[in-house]
């Protein structure tokens, strides 16, 4: 299996990533980064807007809501996808391009250890993203309802 294919490497290389890895901040941090994101992005987002849109405030905070939304969903899918290769025993994987693909079969200790990290390290991060995505979501719906 080449080495970028590996999940394990796929896990260092997400958590590695400076546009992923606050998720796995403590969740004291992690509330302050979120906060500090919002506070952050926002007033940009507004800027952004305002000068190029005749929305009201009420529609830019729904847009910047959606978009929250849709980039926490694409962290969460991303984190999804890499815990899903970690517990499968069997992996898919090209050599050198799409049409010379194979299956790898994990080691046992692979495969025990695979679902330790699972289930200690990337299960509470999926978990901590699905209570975002709700929380911006009901805010969102929120927001819908006030025009």
């Amino acid at each position: 299996v080449p080495e970028d294919q590996k999940p394990i490497n796929e896990y260092i290389n997400i958590k590695e990533n400076s546009f992923i890895n606050w998720t796995t901040l403590p969740i004291r941090k992690y509330l302050l980064k979120l906060i500090s994101i919002y506070l952050f992005t926002f007033p940009a987002f507004l800027i952004c807007f305002l000068n190029l849109t005749p929305f009201s405030l009420i529609q830019i905070i729904q847009n910047f809501l959606i978009s929250s939304t849709l980039i926490f969903l694409s962290i969460y899918l991303r984190w999804s996808s890499v815990n899903k290769r970690l517990i499968q025993p069997r992996l898919f994987y090209e050599e050198a391009s799409w049409f010379d693909g194979k299956i790898w079969e994990k080691p046992f200790f692979l495969i025990k250890n695979d679902k330790l990290l699972s289930a200690l390290k990337i299960k509470p991060i999926l978990k901590r993203l699905q209570v975002t995505i709700m929380f911006n979501l009901s805010i969102l719906f929120f927001a819908l309802n006030l025009k």
